[in-house]
């Protein structure tokens, strides 16, 4: 795998929820009644924490020793293990979901092959995966050029748009691949919106939310969000 140099720092920055995803993550997993989940490159394990603590199954794998030893220590041990996306120690048809946020991005395209024929292994049938990546296709790619914020990180090696990606998950096997989600708006997704829109009335916030997720406007997101199913 990618041999970057990934810090203390560079995990204590980013020792977090995103409460956007993990609501989200949330919600699929209920639309869907699916209940045992493996956040692969789990990070510090904010998200494996949060949807056990809302009754799901949840598990974790990352391969960095400075994200693990947080990731264990807010968790149980034996929830989270160390590997790499490109080799899950888990048995075959394990798991409903699997969610790999902010990951493939640092990875060479020959291991994201590899991760999508480990995910696709590890999976149930019919189960899903649920991908979170820069969207290398966004206009404020463009208009920021060097300073687009997924440039910020040396440690991120490869990009995707939706064309490249939904190529990639189709020719690994994958089908049902949706970039359209149901997102609704509360008071806790304040933080994940520009200061200048935060003080907005709630009515415009969630028309923002809804126009952004749930039509076509989501290719203009600096996020990619893809679900594809085995």
């Amino acid at each position: 795998m990618n041999k970057n140099n990934y810090s203390n720092t560079y995990f204590k920055n980013r020792d977090h929820l995103d409460v956007q995803h993990g609501l989200y993550i949330k919600s699929f997993l209920e639309k869907y009644s699916l209940s045992k989940v493996l956040d692969v490159g789990c990070g510090t394990g904010r998200l494996v924490k949060f949807l056990d603590q809302h009754g799901f199954s949840a598990q974790g794998c990352e391969p960095e020793i400075a994200a693990l030893k947080i990731a264990q220590r807010i968790n149980n041990d034996k929830s989270i293990k160390k590997a790499p996306a490109t080799s899950l120690p888990y048995k075959a048809n394990s798991f409903d979901l699997i969610i790999s946020a902010s990951v493939i991005e640092h990875l060479t395209k020959k291991e994201v092959r590899k991760f999508l024929k480990e995910a696709k292994r590890v999976l149930k049938p019919h189960g899903y995966i649920f991908i979170i990546t820069p969207n290398f296709s966004s206009p404020f790619r463009y208009i920021k050029k060097e300073q687009w914020f997924a440039y910020s990180d040396p440690t991120h090696i490869n990009f995707f748009s939706r064309k490249s990606i939904r190529q990639l998950l189709t020719s690994s096997g994958f089908h049902n691949i949706n970039f359209q989600f149901k997102t609704l708006y509360n008071k806790s997704l304040n933080q994940t919106l520009p200061p200048y829109l935060q003080n907005l009335p709630a009515p415009i916030k969630k028309s923002l939310f809804f126009l952004m997720f749930s039509t076509p406007l989501s290719a203009l997101r600096d996020s990619l969000w893809v679900s594809a199913q085995k």
